[in-house]
């Protein structure tokens, strides 16, 4: 144990004995006889307080830093950066808002991470279900449907609408991990027992469709991505599995909020309810 700490043993001994008379309680077993020691039931409840607290002063450390540089750590999957961002950006330059923000790519999953880790601030997040989390404060401002694209060429394109059984054998595009839609297609695929060929992976949603468009395979998007000037045909998907896509704004409860940070949430609440 002191080894591990870097401390001689007597060094350690006595801060065991200052927190058991702080807290009035043992915090080890000490079996004398055999010189050996583990902590109880009561040091590991202190253990994990600890760890909390470590989180919190990491946070402080990490919020204090970034008041200084007045910047902000944004987090946006490019599938939501695509839709709301172009007319987002519009207000939050007007708000000089645009210029602080400093982007963190990825997908909603590894977004999710980051946020909790506090390498992101705010994040717009995408997900399969409300986002609830202990530590997480999030805000379902948006919701759609997943489609199914296909080529215009395709044989499912005469269909009005798919089931997950029509994907069977078929050529995928698909995203890379991380991202909420790879997910719930995976899931889909294993709920049905399904065969699929993946074609071709990427994180580009541009791309994507305009592989689809190219008949190199088809794909699974939510309806706000997909545009009238995309050469392709978008089909509902009829299962009551299927989740809808829900876009969230957020943030860690723990995170101090700054004004400019407070404005910024307001105005991607406001905007993106209201597109």
């Amino acid at each position: 144990m002191s080894t591990y700490f870097g401390v001689s043993q007597p060094t350690v001994s006595i801060a065991i004995h200052r927190l058991e008379t702080e807290f009035n309680v043992e915090l080890i077993n000490r079996n004398q006889a055999h010189h050996h020691v583990k902590i109880n039931q009561a040091g590991q409840t202190l253990y994990q307080h600890t760890q909390k607290i470590a989180e919190q002063v990491e946070a402080i450390q990490h919020d204090l830093n970034n008041n200084g540089r007045g910047h902000i750590n944004f987090g946006m999957p490019p599938i939501i950066a695509n839709y709301y961002f172009p007319e987002l950006a519009i207000t939050l330059r007007k708000d000089g808002i645009l210029d602080s923000l400093d982007n963190v790519e990825g997908g909603s999953a590894s977004l999710l991470y980051r946020l909790k880790q506090g390498s992101v601030d705010i994040a717009l997040l995408g997900s399969a279900t409300p986002l609830e989390s202990p530590t997480i404060d999030a805000q379902v401002v948006a919701r759609s449907e997943f489609k199914l694209i296909v080529p215009p060429n395709s044989p499912l394109a005469k269909q009005k609408q798919v089931r997950a059984r029509d994907l069977d054998r078929q050529d995928v595009i698909e995203f890379s991990d991380g991202f909420i839609h790879q997910q719930i297609f995976n899931q889909l695929i294993r709920d049905h027992s399904l065969h699929v060929h993946t074609s071709y992976n990427t994180s580009d949603i541009e791309l994507l469709k305009q592989l689809v468009s190219r008949d190199v395979g088809v794909a699974m998007l939510t309806d706000e991505a997909i545009r009238e000037t995309d050469n392709v045909v978008a089909l509902p998907i009829q299962d009551d599995e299927l989740p809808p896509f829900y876009v969230s704004v957020a943030y860690r409860k723990s995170h101090v909020l700054t004004p400019k940070e407070k404005n910024l949430i307001k105005v991607l609440t406001k905007q993106i309810r209201n597109k």
